[in-house]
């Protein structure tokens, strides 16, 4: 992939150094010395979270009244709004207003883990070459181990609608969404949640910044073949077919990027909200 290969330091610009932390962030503590304990809302918010896991509760299932959790965690009501309001932010509740809402079980959505992510990358000096080829590191293995998982039904009902895609029955948004839906699929069917939403959301960050520069119609022949032939090798469980195709299928997304915009593999990464 030498055509978006990774830029160097020099290329990347002036960036924050990337530091190691382990046990317990003791090497940040070191260079850091204001580090403070954690505030009353994010413990509160840590154990609102334990108990979302310890209760089994699903999406859409509702916390309890402010109330019933100001007496249970013995906070202050500021601690427990602010503990709410960082949960929401990073898209594990949802608040809704007025009467019969409060505080809801959100589903995990990577793209709120993609806005922090990319926060880091940007910081960092991270380049979209970078992006790329992180991307191109990613898919190829979670399309391999979606391969060598069995055939069942879940699989099928998930890849086949790819397998014959009219593309010109769709319009340009319509054409954009499923072609980045087929990534969020294969992420799905790796059968790693670790992988899944790391893999997710990075590929939120090229929709965002990297694909939206594609124009859906002018590549819809390129992507739906490319996606047919994938998925196809994926249900017939031929793990190294999935993998030199989902290779080639990023080299050539890569391509038509840079073929647009020669100078965006050097461009750092941005920070979206």
């Amino acid at each position: 992939m030498s055509s978006h290969a990774p830029a160097s330091n020099d290329d990347a610009g002036h960036g924050l150094p990337v530091v190691y932390a382990p046990r317990g962030f003791a090497a940040a503590d070191q260079q850091n010395p204001r580090r403070r304990p954690p505030k009353a809302a994010e413990l509160t918010a840590s154990r609102i979270v334990d108990d979302i896991l310890g209760r089994r509760l699903i999406v859409g299932d509702k916390l309890p009244t402010e109330q019933e959790m100001l007496d249970q965690y013995e906070v202050s009501r500021e601690s427990l709004r602010e503990a709410l309001r960082l949960l929401e932010m990073q898209g594990i509740v949802d608040i809704k207003r007025g009467p019969g809402g409060g505080p809801f079980v959100a589903p995990l959505n990577a793209g709120y883990l993609a806005r922090t992510t990319s926060l880091y990358f940007h910081l960092s000096g991270a380049t979209y070459a970078e992006l790329l080829d992180t991307w191109a590191a990613l898919e190829p293995m979670l399309a391999e181990r979606a391969a060598r998982l069995p055939t069942s039904r879940h699989k099928r009902e998930m890849i086949t609608p790819f397998l014959h895609y009219d593309t010109e029955s769709h319009v340009e948004v319509e054409l954009f969404d499923d072609f980045n839906d087929f990534h969020s699929v294969i992420a799905t069917l790796s059968g790693n949640r670790t992988l899944t939403l790391v893999t997710q959301a990075v590929d939120h960050i090229m929709v965002e910044q990297v694909l939206q520069s594609l124009d859906p119609v002018a590549e819809r022949e390129m992507l739906s073949h490319s996606h047919a032939d994938i998925a196809q090798a994926i249900l017939d469980g031929r793990p190294a077919k999935a993998r030199k195709l989902m290779t080639q299928h990023i080299v050539d997304v890569g391509d038509a990027y840079l073929t647009l915009d020669p100078n965006g593999g050097s461009q750092r990464i941005d920070w979206r909200l």
